[in-house]
C-alpha cells in the first residue's frame, strides 16, 4: 500500500512584493520542499514606557481638603490615654493623612510614548520661531493688509533657511 502527499499553496504575487521562493533539496525522494521567505517592514512603534502620576485639580484638593476636615481626629488625640506616645501619635495622625491622599489623589499609571529625538535638528528656537510664525500666519487671517502679508512672508522665509540650515548641520555632524 502507497500513500502519497500533495500539497499545494497558491501564491498572489501581485499583492506580495518581496518575496523568495527556494528549493530544498532533502535527498530522501523526488520530491523536493519548497521554503517561502516573505520580505514584510514592520512599522516601528515609538518606545512606550509607563508612567505614574497623580492628577491635581480644583476638583481633587476640594475633595481633599473636605475629607480632611470631615475627618474624626479621635484616634490622634485620643484623651482617654494619658500615657499615649508622641510618635505614637504622629504615626497615627500621619496614617490618617496618607491614608486620605492617597484616596483624593489616586496613583494613575498612563501608557506614554517615550520622548525620542526624532528630529534633532528641530532647537528651542526653532519651536518657538514656529510658533511665532503660526501667531503670524493667524494674524494675517485677522488683519490682511500688505504690510502683515509681507512680514510673514519674510518670516517665513527666514524661517525656512534657518531650518535648512540646522538640517544642514545635523548631516555634517553625522559625518
Amino acid at each position: 500500500m502507497s500513500a502519497t502527499v500533495i500539497d499545494i499553496m497558491f501564491l498572489d504575487s501581485s499583492r506580495l512584493k518581496d518575496h523568495l521562493v527556494t528549493p530544498i533539496y532533502n535527498g530522501l525522494s523526488d520530491h523536493d520542499a519548497q521554503l517561502l521567505t516573505i520580505r514584510i517592514k514592520v512599522p516601528k512603534d515609538p518606545i512606550k514606557e509607563l508612567k505614574t502620576h497623580r492628577k491635581f485639580n480644583n476638583h481633587t484638593i476640594s475633595e481633599f481638603i473636605n475629607k480632611l476636615s470631615n475627618e474624626s481626629w479621635d484616634m490622634v488625640f485620643n484623651n482617654n490615654n494619658n500615657n499615649k506616645d508622641v510618635n505614637d501619635m504622629f504615626n497615627s495622625f500621619l496614617n490618617n493623612y496618607i491614608m486620605i491622599f492617597n484616596s483624593s489623589f489616586p496613583l494613575q499609571t498612563v501608557m506614554t510614548k517615550k520622548n525620542l529625538i526624532k528630529h534633532k535638528w528641530i532647537t528651542k528656537g526653532i519651536k518657538i520661531s514656529c510658533s511665532t510664525k503660526r501667531k503670524l500666519y493667524l494674524t494675517c487671517g485677522k488683519h490682511p493688509n500688505e504690510e502683515t502679508k509681507r512680514h510673514y512672508q519674510l518670516y517665513n522665509k527666514i524661517l525656512a533657511n534657518v531650518i535648512r540650515e540646522a538640517k544642514k548641520l545635523i548631516i555634517i555632524k553625522k559625518c
